[in-house]
């Protein structure tokens, strides 16, 4: 009976383990559940020159985060902007007039990792 119920154990521990690590194979980091803020500052450029006013939206929602919500920022006439978002990852969106002539732009995104603390960011819309 000794062996049996080592066995059991073992299966037992194997299956709690199995259990625990998940089984979607993703490597998520603790910043990608965290529900800690951490400031942005920077500018944003299209094609190479500060955005003209528009918004710039971070958006720090993922699997862990379900109920987490955008942000979004005013860009001033020199492209810069300050917003407050979850630390981790942010997939980040512009709009206003710079859409107008490139329409396109309002379909893309960027992936942006918010370390704690200050971050000081430019960001190139479209991404290279």
């Amino acid at each position: 009976m000794g062996d049996a119920c080592r066995w059991v154990g073992a299966a037992l521990m194997g299956a709690s383990l199995f259990a625990a690590s998940g089984c979607g194979g993703g490597d998520l980091t603790s910043a990608d559940t965290s529900t800690a803020e951490a400031k942005v500052t920077g500018t944003v450029k299209v094609k190479g020159k500060p955005m003209n006013g528009g918004e710039i939206t971070f958006d720090p929602m993922n699997a862990q985060r379900k109920d987490a919500t955008a942000k979004t920022a005013k860009v001033g006439a020199n492209g810069t902007f300050e917003v407050t978002t979850l630390v981790g990852h942010n997939t980040v969106r512009i709009s206003g007039p710079a859409l107008k002539s490139d329409p396109q732009l309002g379909y893309a995104t960027q992936s942006i990792d918010v370390k704690s603390g200050d971050n000081t960011l430019e960001i190139e819309f479209p991404p290279k």
